[in-house]
Order: structure tokens, then C-alpha cells, then sequence
């Protein structure tokens, strides 16, 4: 085999080790709100979360999202759902570039992590959501629960929406993605 056949080989090789090694780009969220890293093509983009005062019992009061022109408000049977006290609390990564012909469409991932929830490596309690950058409609929600044991998580998903409307849901939701709305 010639060399220039072998580095060729080799190149391949690694190229696609990359491809197969998806990450997302994690998004800073400013005081503003602002969200940086997500392309013009997607923004611009910006996440305005009203905290509850720290005496309430409820943690957030609302959250609406702007993708570009999309404007989705979270209805309170979610925002509800939701336990971060201060923006801190939240977190963000996207991902634009990856293939979404059979899977998933571009993509923000929204955590919203508990106050003072015990930390295993990145994993932590929190609810989580991707909505769809193209049109700022929620994809999947879900909650995780931290486990006792370093790293152990406990997704919670039946029932986690019980309490929003079928017209509450239809105005949040993906239509063409809806993994997790019952």
C-alpha cells in the first residue's frame, strides 16, 4: 500500500470518529437573557425567565423563548415544573449541524437545575427541555432526579405533564416531534 493510500485511510479513519463524537455547543445566556452561539440563521435568540420571590413556592414565575421570530411562552402548568431560583441555575446547548432527516431537527437544550441539588460529575437534578431552533416549539421535557450513588440519575417522564391542557400543549409542542407529551 503506498503511503499516500495509508494517510488517506487514516484521514477517513479519523473524520469519521469525529462525526460519530457529537457534541453540543453549549450557549451562554447573559443577564439579559441573550443567548450567544446560535447562528444568524436561528436568532436572533433570547430566553426571558421571571424568577418567583425566594419565599414562594413556586421557582419561576414565566419563561418565554424567542428563536428569530418564533415566540413560544411556557404555560404555567410547565413553568411550574420548573425549579431553578436564579439564572445561574440555568444552563444551555444547542446543536445545528448534525443530520436530523430521521431523528431529531436542530436543537436547544434547556436546563433548569434544582437549588443546592447535589452535583455528580455533570449530572445534577434538574428539568430538562429541546425545542426546535427553526421554530421555538418544545421537542421533549423531561425531569431528572440525582440518585444516591455518584453519577446515578432517575429520568421522570408518566405523568410529568398531567396537569396542562391539551390546548396548553398544542401551543408549546413540536407537532412533528412530540417525544414526550402525555
Amino acid at each position: 500500500m503506498k503511503l499516500t493510500h495509508l494517510l488517506l485511510l487514516l484521514a477517513l479513519t479519523g473524520s469519521s470518529a469525529t462525526c460519530l463524537a457529537h457534541r453540543d455547543s453549549i450557549v451562554n445566556i447573559s443577564p439579559e437573557g441573550m443567548m450567544d452561539a446560535i447562528p444568524a440563521a436561528f436568532g436572533p435568540a433570547r430566553m426571558n425567565v421571571v424568577f418567583a420571590a425566594p419565599d414562594a413556592e413556586q421557582a419561576v414565575e414565566s419563561v418565554t423563548l424567542q428563536l428569530g421570530r418564533h415566540v413560544t411562552m411556557l404555560p404555567a402548568c410547565i413553568v411550574a415544573l420548573l425549579p431553578s431560583r436564579k439564572m445561574a441555575q440555568v444552563s444551555a446547548s444547542a446543536s445545528w449541524y448534525h443530520l436530523n432527516a430521521d431523528s431529531l431537527p436542530h436543537y436547544l437544550s434547556l436546563r433548569f437545575a434544582a437549588p443546592g441539588a447535589v452535583k455528580a460529575g455533570t449530572q445534577w437534578t434538574y428539568v430538562g427541555m429541546l425545542v426546535n431552533l427553526r421554530t421555538a416549539k418544545i421537542i421533549n421535557i423531561k425531569k431528572v432526579l440525582a440518585g444516591p450513588a455518584e453519577g446515578e440519575q432517575h429520568p421522570v417522564g408518566a405523568g410529568l405533564l398531567q396537569g396542562c391542557s391539551a390546548q396548553e400543549l398544542d401551543a408549546v409542542f413540536d407537532p412533528a416531534h412530540r417525544l414526550n407529551a402525555q
